[in-house]
């Protein structure tokens, strides 16, 4: 009896934490479709910052909403712009829905599309939206000083880059909130889902940035292009992910 008396708690307690998560998630701008796939695939942006009253990377992430790819359900999270909060959200929603994938965004400035493709353990001295610093210059201070990203990369270039939408790679991904997401992301947050989950970062441009194709034209980057840009990189994603006959390709 003794055994089940703990078992019982065990799992109220489990199921108290998990509505708590749930509640955090929702009150942060949390959006989910109904999880009748086996497969998930977890695509996160950033509320505004700065001032701004939009996020390139929300308004690019919001039509997923809904969409399936490769068998899979895609659900959506706007992350806070708020040191630890927002890396303790995608902890919790990764422990939550289990992603056979993970594509987080971040709006960046008024340039090509930028593939990321390391994460740094670092912090900047930066004001998040509560005006707080971050508690420590590092974000795992056991962890490694550079993780990389698992996307394919190469192959989400080359499907922008046929679709005329300027791209290019980037080692770098700030100081700020995204690289801070970028790194929790890559730092294994829960080790054996980490070990076989293609997962990364990408910056997109401001909404309305006009920024110039590799063949010297200027485009803007409206709110349906911003959406169609999350869309393909998104669905090479799912392509290379959950088919055995498209080649994955890591990294460039």
């Amino acid at each position: 009896m003794k055994g089940q008396d703990i078992q019982m708690k065990f799992k109220i307690a489990k199921a108290r934490l998990a509505s708590m998560i749930a509640a955090i998630c929702l009150q942060a701008g949390f959006q989910a479709t109904a999880q009748s796939a086996e497969n998930i695939i977890l695509v996160t942006g950033f509320e505004p910052f700065g001032g701004d009253t939009t996020n390139s990377s929300w308004e690019a992430v919001k039509p997923l909403a809904g969409k399936h790819y490769r068998h899979a359900d895609v659900v959506i999270a706007q992350l806070p712009v708020v040191w630890d909060e927002a890396e303790a959200m995608l902890r919790a929603l990764i422990k939550i829905h289990q992603p056979k994938l993970v594509v987080s965004f971040g709006q960046a400035g008024s340039e090509p599309v930028r593939l990321e493709t390391t994460a740094h353990n670092h912090r900047g001295s930066i004001p998040d939206n509560k005006a707080a610093l971050p508690d420590s210059e590092v974000i795992d201070a056991q962890g490694p000083a550079t993780l990389g990203s698992t996307l394919p990369l190469a192959i989400i270039e080359n499907r922008l880059l046929e679709a005329d939408i300027p791209v290019g790679f980037s080692n770098d991904a700030g100081s700020y909130l995204c690289n801070a997401t970028f790194y929790t992301l890559m730092n294994n947050p829960v080790a054996e889902w980490a070990k076989s989950v293609p997962r990364g970062f990408i910056h997109l441009p401001p909404l309305g940035a006009r920024v110039k194709t590799a063949a010297g034209k200027t485009i803007i980057f409206d709110k349906a292009l911003l959406a169609k840009t999350a869309a393909i990189i998104v669905e090479t994603t799912a392509d290379t992910a959950f088919s055995t006959s498209v080649s994955y390709l890591m990294g460039r």
